[in-house]
């Protein structure tokens, strides 16, 4: 059963659906519990009738709510039948005035104030507390309209079941809507956390995505242009691959070489590898000088012949390279730098592939 109201809890998926429910269960039990209580007290028959319609228009409201999910309007209907109707016959046949009524009324108002939204919450509110002011009204006017009247110890044992029952009504409700607003925002955060990284980030390997690599470029690296090297992989026969093996180890392929040129990245000195194309990839490297640049490039060069996989041994794979010192004069902007690292890759491939071409071999 525990694991049912779990199950069932979780399947709520928004903020609304959690309080319609954790207010109608309130209400229900509420609602069942006066009912008890009124027979227990010995009123008039009619004021327990009229509690446990209360609670059974509650099921009914929770059946249609499951086989609709009609749960806004359901909720406005449970809100409307209280407030107009069952609590001012219940405020009649319960004591009036002189009994705990008065507060189960202000709760079936701030139940609508509280989760009822837009034109409806202001229409609804009107009219059942000009239904209810009316009734209450009457009834000092008029005391022979009331069905019960409580002695004084009747009248404190009511009024302080009352006080009992709507506090833990309205802690109740409190409560849920608070914790289910807490789980909503979390959510909320968690999702767009997710977009955040999806904005950045390349779906399928991880790795930073090109929208990412032009705004580092522009924000941080033409700035300090004179620290940074850039360097350009593309796999060698990637199309073949593709075509030979199928794209989904196509994927694994490029997820692979991805994730093994990560692992030169140096994050403390603002070094980051990103996906630029279907099998490019570009290496922002802060070295020192070109020496050490090309040396970092060169090993990624030869780590990649030595990737194996289990399905396919006899795969052999190469890259092709370009590196230039972002500083280079013949980059005037971050487009250009981009264009003449590209030519130094074609240039590559055109010379055999399996290499790194830099700007002082051409």
């Amino acid at each position: 059963m525990i694991k049912f109201l779990k199950d069932f809890w979780g399947a709520q998926d928004t903020l609304e659906r959690k309080m319609f429910w954790s207010i109608l269960v309130v209400v229900t039990v509420v609602a069942t519990c006066s009912a008890i209580f009124t027979i227990y007290e010995g009123l008039n028959f009619s004021a327990s009738l009229a509690s446990l319609g209360c609670a059974l228009l509650c099921f009914i409201i929770a059946f249609v709510a499951v086989r609709t999910s009609l749960y806004n309007q359901c909720y406005l209907v449970m809100c409307c039948a209280l407030s107009c109707f069952l609590m001012p016959m219940l405020f009649l046949f319960c004591g009036g005035i002189t009994s705990g009524m008065p507060l189960y009324c202000i709760t079936s108002l701030a139940l609508i104030a509280f989760a009822v939204r837009g034109r409806a919450k202001n229409i609804s509110f009107t009219i059942s507390l000009l239904i209810q002011t009316a009734i209450i009204y009457l009834s000092w006017k008029n005391p022979d309209m009331l069905y019960t009247t409580l002695d004084r110890d009747g009248a404190f044992l009511d009024i302080l079941v009352t006080h009992i029952l709507t506090g833990i009504t309205l802690f109740a409700v409190g409560s849920f809507s608070l914790m289910s607003y807490v789980q909503e925002r979390e959510k909320s955060e968690k999702l767009v956390a997710r977009l955040d990284y999806l904005a950045v980030r390349d779906s399928l390997t991880g790795l930073y995505n090109r929208r990412y690599l032009l705004k580092f470029l522009e924000e941080t690296v033409w700035k300090h242009r004179n620290d940074y090297f850039i360097a350009m992989f593309d796999l060698d026969n990637f199309k073949q691959i593709n075509n030979k093996y199928g794209h989904t180890f196509g994927d694994t392929v490029i997820c692979t070489v991805g994730k093994l040129i990560q692992k030169s990245e140096d994050e403390t000195t603002g070094e980051i590898v990103t996906r630029f194309g279907c099998e490019k990839f570009i290496y922002l490297i802060n070295a020192g000088s070109e020496v050490e640049a090309y040396a970092k490039v060169e090993s990624i060069r030869k780590a990649v012949r030595q990737i194996t996989f289990e399905e396919h041994p006899e795969l052999q794979l190469t890259i092709s390279g370009g590196l230039l010192p972002c500083n280079s004069k013949s980059a005037s902007d971050v487009k250009q730098l981009l264009f003449r690292v590209d030519e130094l890759v074609v240039s590559a491939k055109n010379q055999g592939k399996n290499q790194i071409r830099n700007m002082v071999e051409n």
